[in-house]
């Protein structure tokens, strides 16, 4: 066998291997667990628990919610335990906190179908964002 040929097989086993491996673990090997929605904001599952987080763009922290929805360019969600939602607008890079009584009749949200952040979870990408 030639030289050139061997090292080719060689470099085809590797890859084989390392795809193997990769596609064996339990654990996500391309980092945490997350989504993206749209604007630099995502969805993060927080480490041994259910609970799921907003991440906020230029932010190091993020906040539990429990319900999501979108209609581009806007975001909207519940934050765990109140009444409020926190209100994005990804074009503008704003965000505002909202009653209920504001969501459902300001023109910008009242459209934007909710539900329950597991769901929204489910039907999110960990790649490709919303727009």
């Amino acid at each position: 066998m030639r030289r050139g040929n061997l090292g080719r097989n060689c470099r085809r086993g590797a890859v084989l291997i390392a795809f193997s491996l990769l596609c064996s673990c339990n654990e996500d090997p391309f980092g945490p667990d997350s989504r993206e929605l749209a604007g630099g904001y995502g969805l993060r599952r927080s480490d041994g628990s259910n609970q799921i987080a907003l991440t906020i763009p230029n932010r190091s922290g993020a906040i539990f919610i429990d319900e999501i929805g979108w209609r581009e360019p806007f975001i909207i969600a519940r934050t765990s335990g109140s009444d409020n939602w926190e209100a994005m607008d990804t074009a503008h890079a704003r965000r505002v906190s909202i009653t209920d009584h504001e969501r459902k009749s300001d023109h910008n949200y009242q459209s934007i179908q909710t539900e329950p952040v597991e769901s929204a979870w489910a039907k999110l990408s960990r790649r490709k964002p919303l727009w």
